[in-house]
This record gives structure tokens, sequence and C-alpha cells, in this order.
């Protein structure tokens, strides 16, 4: 019984960092209570979806799809000019 809440709690890890990049909380705490291994670096891996992007400010870069802020006329990371999102 109690390594049901410690997996539990365990699970709650990548459903945190999941959330954090604009993913739902608890199907991902749910994956990550049963495949915690698998998630958690799943989770890392993840790119922010472009929803939750827009909601800080900030946006994808088409042309070297990095993070920039969403006002910015130029791309920092190059000489890439993005069209006007």
């Amino acid at each position: 019984m109690e390594l049901f809440f410690i997996l539990l709690l365990l699970g709650m890890l990548p459903a945190f960092i999941a959330m954090n990049k604009g993913r739902n909380f608890l199907l991902w705490w749910f994956y990550g209570t049963v495949l915690f291994v698998l998630a958690i670096f799943h989770a890392i891996s993840l790119k922010p979806t472009p929803e939750y992007l827009a909601e800080i400010g900030m946006r994808y870069c088409p042309a070297c799809d990095r993070i920039v802020k969403l006002n910015d006329p130029a791309c920092p990371h190059g000489p890439a000019t993005p069209p006007n999102a």
C-alpha cells in the first residue's frame, strides 16, 4: 500500500514538468504513476505547445524553430527574419 502512495507522488513529477509546458496535468499524472521511468524522460524532452507559448508572450521562430518573443521583428538567433505572426 505504501508503494502505491509513493508511485502516486512520483507520478506528480512528470505531470508537473508537462503542465509547465502546456500539457494536461491529470493525464500526465496517470502516465507518470503507471510508467514513471519512461514518463519522466518523455516530459523533460517535450517542447512547449504553441498555445502555451502565446499565453506567456513567446512563439516559435519559423526559420530556426527556437523560442523567441512574440513581438520580435527578427530572430535573435540568426540572420533570417520571420514573418510577422
